[in-house]
Order: structure tokens, then sequence, then C-alpha cells
């Protein structure tokens, strides 16, 4: 695995033409009425190749990377040491933000999914741009009580149950995050392995094996290099429903 602190310079970004995702920072500082402008112009342009680390757990840097394209992954090691996945970010999210409010040590890392824009942010500027933008402080409140909202949704839905159950929730709860609709149907992103779908769901990789392959036989989803689609909304719904068994 590649690993970069800083990323790699790029000669300009600008923020994403369509809007952004419901409870990213900047879809909340839309709500609050916060310009744009007030934050995409922070910092310094960087870019980040699929696999790089963003953030390392357990660094003493304090500096935030705001999302302007693509997704990250948020990965913690669990008490056996084991490396598990938390959440996902996509753009118009902030990842590093809690270091820079309080200086402690990272407690994850942040690792980019394919190609990801990005800006990284120093904590001064981040804590003038909190405390001088108006409305600043309610739109990052917001967006750390949506985060707080899906932290509790996966911990009621996506650990407790038949792992098909678990697993289909999975499905839905992402493609209604982050899908992107196809031909085909509606792709789920980003594209997780099945090992990080285990991660998710605190199931086995085998299980989630023979999960969507139950998935495939139903036509409730299907799979081709690495790209998971739902097929039928209705009968992914009835595996999420599933009350016993694997």
């Amino acid at each position: 695995m590649k690993v970069s602190a800083k990323g790699t310079d790029v000669a300009s970004q600008q923020p994403r033409a369509m809007p952004w995702r419901a409870g990213t920072l900047m879809a909340e500082m839309t709500v609050a009425g916060v310009a744009a402008h007030s934050l995409v112009t922070l910092g310094t342009p960087r870019a980040y190749g699929g696999g790089e680390t963003m953030i390392m757990a357990g660094a003493t840097d304090t500096f935030v990377l705001l999302l302007l394209d693509g997704f990250a992954k948020v990965t913690a090691v669990d008490a056996t040491g084991v490396d598990v996945l938390v959440d996902i970010r996509a753009a118009g999210d902030v990842v590093g933000e809690l270091a820079a409010f309080d200086g402690a040590p990272r407690t994850a890392s942040v690792t980019a999914v394919h190609r990801v824009s990005a800006r990284r942010i120093s904590q001064r500027e981040w804590i003038g741009w909190f405390t001088g933008a108006r409305d600043a402080e309610l739109a990052v409140h917001r967006s750390l009580a949506y985060r707080s909202r899906v932290s509790v949704f996966r911990r009621l839905e996506l650990l407790q149950g038949p792992i098909a159950a678990r697993l289909a929730r999975a499905v839905m709860h992402l493609g209604a995050q982050y899908g992107e609709q196809v031909a085909e149907g509606l792709l789920v992103r980003p594209g997780l392995t099945q090992p990080e779908w285990a991660e998710l769901i605190g199931g086995k990789e085998r299980s989630v094996q023979k999960a969507l392959s139950r998935f495939s036989e139903a036509g409730a989803v299907s799979r081709s290099r690495g790209r998971l689609i739902i097929r039928s909304e209705s009968a992914l719904a009835a595996f999420a429903a599933e009350c016993g068994g694997d």
C-alpha cells in the first residue's frame, strides 16, 4: 500500500458541479447558507491515488482534508489488532477534523478509494474558518449529527440478525447513499471487496460470499469485475427482512 500524508499537488481543483450528497459538510453548508468558497479556497489542492493512505492512525498531525471528488475509507484497529472498516466518506465530507479541534493523535486511518481530489487545510485555517465564517459552526454540527445518526443505524441494522439480512441492508444503505444509476440498475458505490463487506457488517468473508451468491441467484443483484449492481430492490428488501438463518 502506498502511504502519503500529503498526497500529490494538482494544478487546480473546482467544487463539483452536481449537488453534494446529503449529510456531507458541503451539503450542510448549503442548508445553513454558508458560501462554498469560504471553505473550498482554503489550504492547498491534493490528489491521492487508489489505495493511498491520506491520514494515518496514531499520527500527531492536525490538518483537515476536504474531499472534492471520490471516496475514502475510514479504518480502525479492533481489540484483536485487525483493521476494521468503520466508515466511508464521499465528496463534500471532511476527514481529520477531530484532531484539528483537540490536537489528539489520529484515532483512525483514511485511505483513498480509486482517485481522490481534496483540499489539505491546516489546523489554523480550519479553526479560523469554523469560528469566523457565518453559520460555519451550525453546518459542522449538522454534519456531525448526520454521521452520528448513520453510526447508530449501522449498529442497529448492520450488526444484528442473520448475515444475509445484514448484508442486504448494507447494500441497500450504500446504494441509497452513494449509488449511481446505470443501465443495469443501481451501481453501489464505492466498490467494496468481500472482506470489506464482512468488516462493515461484522461477519465472515465466506458468509458474505454465500449471501452474495443467494442475492445473485434471486435476481436481486448482479456482480461483475468488482461492480455490485442492485437489479431488484424488492428482492433485496426481502432478504433484508429475514429473521433467521444465514
